[in-house]
């Protein structure tokens, strides 16, 4: 097979995909055989597979079995049947990449198919990775003969990559949903509300697809629509309280893709285990950022910028966490911390608040807050502030805070 010289990779607008085209073009230029990694702080190793300084491959991420079952289903249906007589050990971390090239060696799937599935799963996972980017701790990258560039399936020029990429980035800014990931699966949380929002035979239709199984990017392939058209719709029910979006796990490696349309309820994570997150910040652009990172981690999340109206919230939503800023108008985190505090039901709920300065901590204590977060909030810090809460017993906790005020 001649390779060929790729021209000129040209840097996009978006500085995180100028980062990561300009690790691409050292990947290329250096001819790495190999892969780039990328780690982040809660998610699975996201891997960039090259040949001789080409894009192969991309594996890992958060739903790599799923996204691979989806693909397989979508654009090479007919191959389904035959996988599983193919299948080497999926230890590997291009395990899909080989399965893929013997179904392309034994005829059941065509090279422009597989292209097709090569591509989309490159822009995908290299989407994932720009989502992530803040969160993202090490990058490395490894050196290993794992494919002879004559065994290649294809070369996808990174221009094209890049192009796809770009796009799919741009949209989905465009559409204000920078925030939201699409690897997250909408549920619905309010039925009868639901119900008197959509027409009878939509809302039949919304029940059986919007149980918290499917993610986004799994609904758009079922309901044959773009998926920021999908996305928004459901972001527009998640603002209004209609449903919630919650962190799917992935499918497990005996079932990614014989697995029956409807995923097993062995391997979806249950409702109840996921902590109900809950942030009263008057700055929409916090609530944001908090609700990205948290979601992302798997936790349900709601937040209020009005703080008059966060304490009926809290008594209605009931979250095991609660955030709250300390400047706000008309009623001040230390107001609001102490009126949920003398509630029976929120004596043991960790509440942490948000405070300018690192003096503010001892009068927090006293309004009983567990503790004060000083901004601006490190996305590490706020993971390991909420995890180390949570995981405490309740006993622990209540003497922990009496201990310290």
């Amino acid at each position: 097979m001649t390779v060929s010289v790729e021209p000129q990779v040209h840097l996009s607008q978006f500085p995180v995909i100028q980062a990561l085209t300009q690790h691409l073009e050292r990947a290329r230029s250096q001819h790495l055989t190999g892969s780039l990694n990328f780690d982040t702080l809660h998610l699975p190793r996201m891997r960039l597979f090259f040949v001789a300084g080409r894009l192969v491959w991309a594996g890992g991420g958060l739903h790599r079995f799923r996204r691979w079952r989806r693909l397989i289903k979508q654009f090479c249906p007919q191959a389904v049947a035959q996988i599983p007589s193919l299948s080497p050990s999926p230890d590997t971390p291009y395990w899909e990449y080989e399965v893929l090239g013997k179904l392309v060696d034994a005829g059941h799937v065509s090279r422009e198919n597989a292209r097709d599935v090569i591509l989309t799963n490159l822009t995908e996972v290299l989407f994932d990775i720009a989502q992530a980017s803040k969160l993202i701790e090490r990058f490395s990258r490894t050196e290993t003969r794992f494919l002879a560039v004559d065994h290649a399936i294809t070369f996808v020029p990174l221009n094209e990559v890049v192009i796809h990429l770009e796009a799919q980035w741009r949209t989905w800014c465009s559409a204000h949903l920078a925030h939201y990931s699409p690897n997250l699966a909408p549920a619905i949380a309010q039925y009868d509300l639901m119900r008197q929002q959509v027409q009878v035979a939509t809302f039949e239709k919304l029940t059986q697809l919007l149980k918290g199984e499917y993610s986004l990017r799994e609904l758009a392939v079922l309901m044959g629509q773009d998926l920021d058209r999908v996305s928004q719709s459901m972001i527009a029910y998640e603002q209004q309280g209609l449903i919630e979006l919650r962190a799917t796990p992935d499918l497990q490696t005996k079932q990614t893709v014989t697995a029956p349309a409807t995923p097993s309820p062995a391997i979806i994570a249950e409702p109840a285990a996921m902590a109900k997150i809950f942030c009263v910040d008057d700055s929409p652009t916090l609530c944001q950022q908090m609700g990205a990172v948290l979601k992302e981690a798997g936790y349900a999340y709601t937040s209020i910028q009005d703080p008059v109206k966060a304490l009926q919230m809290v008594i209605e939503e009931k979250p095991d966490f609660i955030f709250i800023d300390l400047v706000m108008p008309v009623v001040s985190g230390y107001e609001l911390c102490s009126q949920i505090r003398r509630m029976d039901a929120f004596k043991e709920t960790p509440i942490i608040i948000f405070s300018g300065n690192a003096l503010d901590n001892l009068r927090a204590k006293m309004a009983g807050a567990d503790d004060t977060l000083t901004k601006p909030i490190e996305p590490k810090l706020l993971l390991a502030t909420v995890e180390a809460w949570l995981t405490s017993e309740q006993p622990v906790r209540k003497s922990f805070r009496l201990a310290r005020r």
